[in-house]
């Protein structure tokens, strides 16, 4: 009685691993689609891979362990997921990029273990999750961004400019200045500063510096 209750436990976890590679095929795709048409560092195959990749070591988590020590291998999944989200983080002078990506490459592992150990409802409900954040709430995001936009510049003028004036030109398109450094030298003055407001009065900031022959150049 006990050998046969072990071969239907063991048939119910090894069984179907051909539904379980398909289905981390499937997902993972989903999920790498909107990474790909974004040209992220980590797009349509990679995020697949991923996928699958963690779905195989979870699979094999259960053929290798023991009774009691069956997340051995795919604890250590979590290692090399973390080694892969840190590569596709970077860091301009102005902003951290890839978060999104490193997250995206977490979850698509997440969903990976869950179809490999055959919760296959719960890893289809977390994969259609994942895309409502990445598809759906991309247009709110947009909506926040449009409204609270935050930009670093760095805007070099005349040594003739009052520096005072242009900060209360700032302030005058309701743009919050959060904080400056201003150099000067014989023949020019540089300012670097961070502001946050909507997008259309930054276009506005940015139209003025381009009119204003006092402003010798800048960027952000």
């Amino acid at each position: 009685m006990d050998t046969l209750f072990n071969i239907s436990t063991t048939q119910n976890i090894y069984g179907n691993e051909l539904l379980k590679l398909s289905l981390s095929v499937v997902i993972g795709c989903a999920l790498g689609l909107e990474r790909e048409i974004r040209g992220k560092s980590a797009g349509f195959r990679t995020l697949a891979l991923i996928c699958f990749g963690a779905t195989i070591f979870t699979i094999c988590s259960y053929l290798l362990g023991v009774q009691d020590n069956r997340d051995r291998i795919a604890a250590n999944v979590l290692t090399g997921v973390g080694f892969l989200g840190a590569g596709v983080i970077y860091r301009t002078n102005v902003s951290i990029s890839g978060i999104t990506t490193a997250a995206s490459i977490w979850v698509a592992a997440a969903i990976g273990m869950l179809i490999g150990i055959g919760d296959y409802l719960l890893a289809v409900i977390a994969g259609c999750f994942s895309l409502v954040i990445l598809y759906a709430l991309d247009f709110v995001q947009m909506k926040i961004d449009y409204q609270f936009e935050h930009r670093s510049y760095k805007v070099v003028f005349m040594k003739e400019m009052e520096v005072e004036t242009f900060y209360k030109h700032v302030k005058s398109l309701n743009i919050k200045l959060h904080r400056s450094k201003l150099y000067r030298n014989d023949s020019q003055i540089t300012v670097e500063f961070e502001v946050s407001g909507k997008e259309s009065n930054l276009h506005l900031l940015n139209q003025w510096m381009v009119e204003n022959k006092l402003v010798q150049c800048f960027e952000w």
